[in-house]
């Protein structure tokens, strides 16, 4: 671990833990996600060689996701426990039982179980091993399942979790970088890892992009991928204005006596992207005080609404809990 690290990805690095600068001066702990593999047990190292110099505590945390084989889940903590000897780093080793094991319900308790382990260390940020590949594989994924505008954005650098008035920092340091970058500097740096042999497995969607489909489009052109994060960051920008946009229309409401009255004039005024996501943001947020189950679907429920509107109709029953009526004012959103 003694060979310098390319100052570009070292720099691309460091930008990132910018985003937490404040916090990391107020609470110098980080709360490390660790597999094993490449892309984790080099975010390890830059932190590691970061907080060398900048005296922060790194806290290494593996989860045992009982998925695997017994041995290679041994082999992973020995990788991990070899690198921390040599850096006097104190590894903790965790684990969640799911009922479910896609890969929905894995992320969900691993998150849960990182949150649960930060609060005990009293530590705000915890760290995860995303990179620029994870970022368009998150892409393609998501485009293929029809997701909208926030959902082709894909995986945000810096993510906030609020739990009893305690905020976490989700962050994703070398999500800037390849991973082509990473394994060449892990051999360079003789550091080990190991590789999870399902990463092989076609069947896994992101497998199948990932083995499959991202050589064909690499012959098509080499650059693909620094094409389709261009793009995000374009969808980004037009998503953090929209965000922007929805957010100061929704400061105006509030819910009286079970109710929301929407300025039905100026709500029209704006293009169907704009309604769709000042729709998709009361409900949710009626839905969660008066905790609805709305089991019809965001996005019906939203087309429906705006189908109503452009009809003679005065009153809806949108759902078993919410009516929806409209004057030449105000659109009235009524929980039952």
């Amino acid at each position: 671990m003694n060979e310098k690290i390319p100052d570009k990805i070292y720099e691309k690095f460091v930008l990132r833990l910018k985003s937490v600068a404040d916090v990391l001066r107020k609470n110098k702990q980080v709360i490390v996600a660790v597999s094993g593999g490449p892309d984790s047990m080099f975010l390890l190292l830059l932190l590691y060689k970061f907080s060398l110099k900048n005296k922060i505590e790194i806290i290494p945390v593996y989860i045992n996701h009982h998925v695997r084989p017994t041995k290679e889940i041994k082999k992973d903590i020995k990788i991990i426990n070899e690198f921390c000897k040599k850096t006097n780093l104190k590894p903790i080793l965790s684990e969640i039982s799911p009922n479910k094991k896609d890969e929905n319900t894995l992320r969900e308790l691993r998150y849960k179980k990182l949150i649960e382990i930060a609060k005990k260390h009293n530590a705000s940020i915890i760290a995860t091993g995303h990179t620029k590949d994870d970022v368009v594989e998150t892409f393609f994924l998501n485009l293929f399942r029809g997701s909208g505008l926030k959902g082709l954005c894909s995986i945000p650098p810096l993510r906030k979790e609020t739990q009893n008035n305690k905020t976490f920092y989700i962050l994703r340091p070398i999500i800037d970088i390849s991973k082509d970058d990473i394994v060449k500097i892990l051999s360079q740096q003789k550091i080990k890892y190991v590789i999870d042999k399902t990463n092989f497995e076609i069947f896994y969607r992101r497998n199948l992009l990932r083995n499959k489909i991202f050589p064909l489009l690499q012959n098509l052109n080499m650059n693909f991928k620094d094409n389709v994060l261009s793009t995000i960051e374009h969808l980004k920008e037009i998503n953090d204005f929209i965000a922007a946009v929805v957010e100061k229309f929704l400061s105006k409401i509030k819910i009286r006596k079970n109710s929301v009255c929407i300025d039905l004039k100026k709500f029209l005024m704006y293009n169907n992207l704009v309604k769709k996501e000042i729709l998709h943001r009361l409900l949710l947020k009626l839905a969660s005080q008066y905790r609805l189950k709305l089991k019809q679907g965001y996005k019906k429920l939203i087309e429906t609404t705006l189908n109503f509107l452009l009809g003679q109709n005065k009153f809806l029953k949108l759902t078993k809990n919410i009516t929806i009526k409209k004057s030449n004012k105000c659109l009235k959103i009524q929980i039952d």
